[in-house]
Parts: C-alpha cells; structure tokens; sequence
C-alpha cells in the first residue's frame, strides 16, 4: 500500500492475533483486496518489465506509416489489461505472464497485426495466430518498447531478458557504439548487422549472453507484427542460454525461451527478488 498500517492491523496486532501463519495471510488477503493493492501491483509488473519510464513509442514513419500514437496507448493499454486478467483473473499463475498465448485486442490493433474483428470493437482477449504468443515477452508493446525505430534491436531485447527476466549482472559497456545503419549493409539481417557489430573479443564478455536470447524474438519486427524473412532470407531466431549451473539449453525462438523461462528457477528467483 506505501502507507502506514491501517486501523485493522493496529487492531489485530495489539489483539495478539498477528501471531500464526493463518493470521498473518488473513490479513494479506484483506489488504489484497483493497483498490491500493491492485495499483501497487501494476506498478510493480512496470518495473519488472523495464517500462515505468516507457511513456511513448516512436516509430519511422516511413517503415511503419500507421503506427501513431493512438496505436502506441492501444498497445500500453492492451498489456495492462493483460497484466491485470493474469493477477487479479481466475487463472493468476506467474506461469502465464511468460507462456500465454493470449492478448488483449481493440479493433485498432487487430487491423495492425492482422487479427480478425472489426474496425470498432473494444478491447477483447484473442489468442495470438498459430500459437505465436509467448506471454508478456512477446507481446507488441514489448517488442516495440526494446527496439529502434526503425528496425529491431536483438541487443536492447537480450539486455532486458538478462537482466529483468532473469535477473543476470551486466557489466556497462565499455564504449557507446551506434548499431550499423540498414542502408550501409542493406544486405544483412538485424542478426548477421550484430553479430558483425559486436565480433570484437572485447564485446563478447557480455554479448556472449545477451545476443543468443535476443535472437530468439527476431521472428517479431520492430514494432512487433510476426514475420518469416528479412532482407529476403528467412528468420534466424535460434538461440541459447547458459545456466549458472554450467548446463547449456539451446532454443528455438519465442515459444522455446518462454517455456525455458517459465520453468527456470532463475526467473523465478529474479522475479520474486
């Protein structure tokens, strides 16, 4: 609540009744169900996802013509709405935040990323095409959040898996260093343009654990509509994770890293800290 206790527990403590494990969830229920509780929660999955800050979305006009801001609050909408169904619905399992393949749509995003309703209809829960959704990791405010402007950035979706999702150190980077522009090497995927950026052996102390995961969602644009090539060659969204454990799981785009995720004791630890 970031307040003080209220009269109920000032009542209940000086009862003696704040004492047992039943006592003390008795109470945790009751405060859950107080407006506040939902607020501090949300505000809590904002700062879990790196977005507190994220208060607007630009894109490259030419790249993306219809993505105006209207589309931008549709998408920051669409995730707290989500967010809230998984906390506060019948089904809250820290397990679905990653591996859901539900999302919230309105009839301005489903004319964007090719959902069939109307042009008018409000905001409703649809499940994502050929089981393409992976929780809040692919959802498209995400995706377009840890992207440029006008392509994806492997690099800022690796930085926020490792760091926010599993709760991983990064060391700064040594130097700032602009990503190479598309039309020097119009030929390049976003993944050959960074593994090429980011070969140096001083890079890869990091990079090393930060590109593999972010390749995973290269089969999502920069804005986060599904797709299967770039530059003519089709996407390369394989990966990899090395555990603390030393054990290497290897991973096959978005589905396999949520499902990684979702069942790793890494993410659960960073998620609870």
């Amino acid at each position: 609540w970031d307040s003080i206790p209220d009269q109920g527990l000032l009542d209940a403590a000086a009862a003696g009744k704040l004492q047992t494990r039943e006592q003390i969830a008795e109470q945790a229920r009751r405060m859950l169900d107080d407006p506040r509780a939902r607020e501090k929660a949300q505000r809590f999955m904002h700062y879990w996802l790196d977005i507190e800050h994220a208060h607007e979305l630009v894109k490259s006009e030419q790249m993306f013509k219809e993505f105006d801001p209207q589309l931008a609050a549709d998408l920051r909408t669409s995730l707290d709405l989500y967010i809230e169904d998984v906390l506060w619905g019948d089904q809250p399992d820290f397990r679905r935040l990653l591996k859901s393949n539900e999302l919230y749509v309105n009839g301005r995003m489903a004319a964007y990323y090719r959902f069939d309703l109307p042009t008018d209809a409000p905001f409703q829960k649809v499940e994502a095409p050929d089981r393409r959704g992976a929780g809040v990791i692919t959802h498209p405010f995400i995706l377009s959040r840890f992207a440029y402007t006008d392509a994806t950035s492997p690099i800022h979706r690796g930085v926020f898996l490792v760091r926010s999702v599993l709760g991983r150190g990064l060391r700064p980077p040594p130097e700032a260093v602009a990503p190479l522009p598309i039309d020097v090497n119009p030929d390049l995927t976003t993944r050959q343009r960074v593994e090429l950026q980011t070969k140096p052996q001083a890079c890869q102390g990091c990079h090393i654990m930060i590109n593999p995961l972010g390749f995973t969602l290269e089969h999502f644009d920069a804005v986060g509509r599904f797709r299967e090539s770039e530059s003519g060659k089709p996407i390369d969204a394989s990966g990899r994770y090395d555990l603390a454990s030393g054990e290497t799981r290897d991973l096959q785009g978005a589905q396999d890293l949520a499902d990684f995720l979702a069942d790793n004791g890494e993410t659960h630890r960073a998620f609870a800290m």
